[in-house]
């Protein structure tokens, strides 16, 4: 179990009274339930106090008062409003006076290794039959940039800068139905992120923009290797995306399909939505996006709420992309794929109609006509909506250069897939699929068997205390202190 440090003022109670914050009682309790351990940490002197009435001993009366049970007080100790977790030296600032959310931040009770190296394992294979189901060789971009960031991971021991930028470089050595492809596994002609990279020899080449959903599409890889560290699969996919997309919108994209893959791959609570939620309103804590973020959080509770009363995966789907979206920015297609991967249906062969396809023709339900997902599908006022928020992050005029010539005239089915059938393959396995699967693996040919194993060796929270000394990092250094004070 894990020992969890939180501030008395700003936290638990309302700065410099005894009024207890919205959320703190159930919130300290539900850690006690659980068999957490839980230290206050206060600027408030136990008997001499300014102001009188705020003493320890005062304070722990109306602890008692109030029916809280905790382990110790750490008393006059100049404490930030933090909550850490020292299971995985887990920190994050706490707005003052702002409600606890009910969420629980230590690693769940890890299942045992060789399942989730299976689980691993089905995720890339989904990635990979996705993109020999879609058939085409310029549009195989997902499970070229998946592999090239797992390899990079495994072979470094974690995130290399240098090595992921002169992966990017390189021909991957794929051939796609007898096509070579190329590096990134993107055509030559296509403008977008990828080709930015290459057109620079900086060797650490990092994006200045990028909005699309290519941040999401390459996650779940990465998301496996640091699926045993909470914050440090947080802060490890955003070093990731920010090689290719800069923008906050599309980070948080990456980093909301790799906590979707976190619950799958851990069986960790893999159907609550709420839970992936908190998580994401955690994620923007911990990376100080504040309000930046809103936008995306708000298509994400828009999701939810969608994902909530549709529970047949036909009409989830089509709702989904009608107030969400399967278009190529990053709060279109990966936040629809991560809550349609909610859904129970097993049987996802059903969902390619023809290969090379830019519009998704919907299985029929109970004789009714047949529904099509297409360009157009998405609402008008919700298009409005993505439109003007492309113009208030400065997006607009680069996104319609990259991805003007298919706007409103396509949808991403390729990506939409790759991202969902990767967490539903996952959660339920590949039995649908499971005389194309070996086909697809074969074509490629790359060991995923292997990669899984290296994966799930569990190296990150190692690897990243190791690179990141308590020094430079502020939260991690008072936490430390206050655990030894303790």
């Amino acid at each position: 179990m894990a020992t969890y440090l939180l501030d008395f003022d700003g936290v638990f109670f309302r700065y410099g009274t005894m009024e207890p914050i919205e959320g703190a009682v159930d919130y300290v309790n539900d850690l006690k339930s659980q068999g957490h351990k839980v230290i206050f940490l206060t600027a408030r002197q136990r008997y001499q106090n300014d102001p009188e009435h705020l003493t320890v001993e005062k304070t722990e009366q109306v602890l008692a008062s109030l029916g809280v049970a905790f382990d110790s007080i750490v008393d006059g100790v100049s404490s930030p409003r933090v909550l850490v977790n020292d299971e995985g030296a887990f920190a994050i600032n706490h707005p003052l006076n702002s409600p606890l959310q009910q969420i629980m931040q230590d690693s769940p009770r890890p299942p045992q290794r060789s399942e989730v190296v299976k689980r691993v394992y089905r995720g890339l294979a989904a990635v990979s039959w996705v993109a020999w189901k879609y058939a085409d060789s310029n549009d195989a971009d997902d499970y070229v940039q998946t592999l090239l960031i797992g390899k990079s991971l495994t072979s470094c021991g974690g995130f290399d800068h240098a090595d992921l930028v002169a992966r990017y470089r390189r021909r991957p050595g794929y051939h796609f139905h007898g096509e070579e492809l190329p590096a990134g596994g993107n055509h030559p002609q296509y403008q977008g992120q990828i080709s930015k990279l290459l057109q620079s020899d900086d060797p650490l080449y990092q994006a200045t923009d990028g909005v699309a959903d290519g941040a999401a599409m390459k996650v779940t890889a990465a998301a496996a290797y640091y699926l045993d560290d909470f914050q440090g699969l947080i802060k490890n996919i955003d070093r990731v995306t920010r090689v290719t997309h800069a923008t906050v919108d599309a980070r948080l994209s990456a980093i909301l399909v790799a906590l979707r893959l976190r619950q799958v791959f851990l069986d960790d609570d893999p159907d609550n939505m709420d839970r992936l939620v908190e998580e994401m309103r955690v994620a923007v804590k911990i990376m100080q996006f504040g309000d930046q973020a809103n936008f995306f959080l708000d298509r994400v509770a828009r999701a939810r709420t969608i994902a909530t009363q549709h529970d047949q995966p036909v009409d989830l789907l089509y709702k989904l992309c009608r107030d969400i979206g399967m278009d190529h920015l990053a709060w279109s297609t990966p936040i629809a794929a991560c809550f349609w991967s909610y859904h129970n249906d097993t049987d996802f062969s059903k969902w390619f109609s023809h290969q090379h396809e830019k519009k998704m023709y919907l299985p029929r339900r109970f004789g009714i006509f047949r529904r099509v997902v297409h360009g157009l599908t998405l609402d008008r006022r919700v298009h409005a909506e993505d439109v003007q928020h492309l113009r208030a992050i400065g997006q607009y005029d680069d996104f319609v250069k990259t991805h003007g010539y298919h706007w409103q005239k396509s949808v991403d089915i390729d990506t939409f897939l790759s991202i969902a059938i990767s967490i539903i393959a996952v959660r339920h396995g590949l039995d649908s699929v499971k005389t194309e699967v070996p086909q697809a693996i074969e074509m490629f040919g790359d060991d995923l068997a292997t990669l899984a194993e290296q994966l799930v060796q569990m190296p990150s929270r190692k690897a990243s205390r190791q690179r990141e000394p308590a020094s430079q990092n502020p939260q991690r250094a008072v936490a430390s202190k206050i655990v030894r004070a303790g």
